[in-house]
């Protein structure tokens, strides 16, 4: 039977790269208990306009040499055999080679063999035993394989070699390291270019940071850990054969990179021939089968994760404190969601991972109640429940925004422009807003007048540093004779639409700056009667009128509080700051003059306690 090379070159090895010829090459050099392999590339360099050579090379030739047994009449033979069993039991599927015709068109392969052979060949898709030429050879003590890959067929002529070693290290390290704990011998990858040394990868250069026992039903297995600081992520390979198969992994992000490699007998037995997966068959079924052989547990494999998980946790004793204080800090950010079920202790704490978990629950348990209202016979309780359970959700988002402004408005003092910065934190100037009419179903959440007092949130109009003369075409009676250019910093109509006949309660805010002297601050209030008069001429039935003066000063400015003494203001009970209230009788207006460190502070306070009861319940 003719095997058609070109046809298995064409249909395994589609797209071959040098990384893959590489891993071949590499890989069948350690299988022939090879201890150094050189890889010599070839590069040709092009000159730039002024005559300067070029820092980018085309790659035009690979050289692989190694120091192993050579091409022993055996290997020789596996050689001529596609799809050979020679190398099964290490991993092998006896058709890797192949890959190199797909990479090269020109192959000579030469080699001097323990058993003082000299061989030679050029590899093609037309290959064949007859193409071998095997003689003796007079040197003593000398083996090596040397193969030549020329007029290289690459997509990116380019291949950096750089990338080259990165790949050949992520590859081969860890067969590098346990191959040095079988045979007790150095294995060296030297890497060059254009025959200069460029990198050297030793075996001996492998640190293992740990290394343990572990025995479960008289099964021996060796766990050895690997640390790398410049890398991240937990991963466990179990080994078979010195080759790393598919490895668990246990975190992708951990800021120190921990490699496990586990090896044991019983690994050896249980890998598939290409060395790729491990059949695991139940124990119990090895127990009826061969009441001989050394089966661990069922729990074998859970056992050996906890083993890693243990030495990770060895080497960092600061885990769990630093676990805290990133919760401590999403809280803060993300205080609505509840996150008593977060495991501080886990390896995998990862704060995006967290809060999509969280959001996604959220979201599903939204998906479950639309679902729950297309059913004809749901319970009321049912529906209630669900109901009550993302309403609570969304209200306890929206309190904690709110507690996010008041906090940041704490640090509004003492500042020359921070009467702006508070009038449009409160509500933003020049806008107005008439609810009755007003289409935007949003208008609550686009100001904070909640800061004064959560009953002014009922507002029925607003208007933020907007003329009387306007209000009084927005809301007034229409008293067209009336003008007024003036415009009260805040004025909210909040109990009744200005057309009912009921009588109403009108707010007005004024915001003063930071910086100002106390006499300047407190003339405010002499403003009041003015603002008081050209509103009653355009708002009908006016019952009560609250006027409220914030502006930055200390609980113990002296000068303020004999300022209020003498008009007989009264000092009230605030949280932090300082706030005074007093009636004026000619105007019939209640005036309270109060610092914004005092707004913010009461702000906080009821914001915290809504907080606390919709996080807990």
């Amino acid at each position: 039977m003719k095997t058609n090379v070109a046809g298995l070159v064409s249909y395994f090895y589609k797209n071959v790269t040098v990384n893959d010829v590489l891993k071949e090459a590499i890989m069948n050099a350690i299988q022939a208990n090879a201890t150094r392999i050189n890889i010599n590339l070839q590069y040709e360099y092009e000159r730039t306009l002024d005559g300067k050579t070029s820092n980018l090379g085309n790659l035009r030739e690979i050289i692989i040499e190694d120091n192993g047994d050579g091409l022993t009449q055996e290997n020789i033979d596996a050689f001529l055999e596609i799809a050979t069993v020679h190398k099964r039991d290490i991993g092998g599927r006896g058709i890797g080679r192949i890959s190199f015709l797909n990479l090269a068109s020109d192959i000579k392969v030469k080699s001097i063999s323990k058993e003082k052979k000299f061989v030679e060949f050029d590899f093609t898709n037309q290959f064949n035993e007859k193409k071998i030429k095997i003689s003796d050879s007079d040197e003593q003590n000398v083996s090596y394989t040397k193969i030549h890959l020329n007029n290289l067929k690459l997509k990116n002529p380019k291949t950096q070699v750089t990338s080259c070693i990165n790949f050949t290290k992520e590859k081969f390290n860890l067969m590098l390291f346990l191959k040095q704990q079988e045979t007790e011998k150095c294995i060296s990858i030297n890497f060059m270019v254009n025959g200069h040394l460029t990198d050297e990868i030793k075996s001996s250069d492998i640190d293992c940071s740990k290394k343990i026992e572990y025995v479960n039903n008289d099964c021996k297995f060796t766990i050895y850990t690997f640390q790398n600081k410049e890398k991240q992520g937990i991963r466990i390979f179990y080994c078979a054969n010195n080759i790393q198969i598919n490895p668990i992994v246990i975190s992708e992000t951990f800021r120190t990179q921990y490699i496990f490699a586990i090896t044991s007998e019983y690994f050896d037995e249980h890998a598939n021939p290409e060395r790729t997966q491990f059949n695991f068959h139940s124990n119990n079924d090895f127990s009826q089968t061969d009441m001989l052989s050394n089966i661990p547990d069922n729990n074998f494999e859970k056992d050996l994760k906890n083993l890693c998980l243990e030495i990770v946790y060895e080497n960092e004793p600061n885990l769990v404190h630093e676990n805290k204080k990133k919760l401590e800090i999403i809280k803060k950010k993300y205080g609505y969601f509840n996150f008593e079920n977060i495991d501080v202790n886990s390896i995998n704490f990862d704060e995006k991972e967290i809060i999509t978990k969280i959001r996604n629950k959220i979201n599903e348990k939204e998906d479950r109640l639309a679902t729950l209202l297309e059913k004809p016979n749901v319970s009321i309780d049912e529906l209630l429940n669900h109901v009550i359970d993302q309403n609570k959700h969304e209200l306890a988002k929206y309190i904690f925004h709110r507690d996010l402004i008041a906090k940041k408005g704490l640090s509004l003092t003492n500042s020359g422009d921070n009467e702006d910065i508070l009038h449009n934190l409160f509500f933003p100037q020049k806008t107005s807003v008439v609810v009755e009419k007003n289409k935007a179903k949003n208008h609550l959440y686009e100001n904070c007048v909640w800061l004064l007092d959560d009953k002014f949130m009922s507002y029925v109009y607003s208007a933020s540093d907007i003329t009387i003369n306007r209000i009084n075409s927005e809301i007034g009676r229409g008293n067209s004779d009336f003008k007024s250019e003036k415009r009260p910093d805040l004025f909210i109509l909040y109990n009744s639409p200005e057309d009912s006949d009921l009588h109403k309660d009108v707010v007005l805010v004024e915001f003063k700056k930071g910086n100002i002297d106390y006499k300047e601050k407190t003339s405010a209030i002499d403003q009041v009667d003015e603002y008081k008069e050209k509103l009653k001429k355009i708002v009908n039935n006016i019952n009560n009128f609250y006027c409220y003066i914030i502006c930055d000063f200390k609980a113990d400015d002296n000068d303020i509080e004999r300022v209020m003494i003498n008009r007989s203001f009264t000092k009230v009970f605030s949280n932090n700051g300082c706030m005074y209230y007093g009636y004026l009788k000619g105007s019939e207006t209640h005036v309270t003059f109060v610092s914004s460190n005092s707004i913010f502070s009461d702000a906080v306070v009821r914001n915290k306690t809504f907080l606390d009861i919709l996080t807990t319940v």
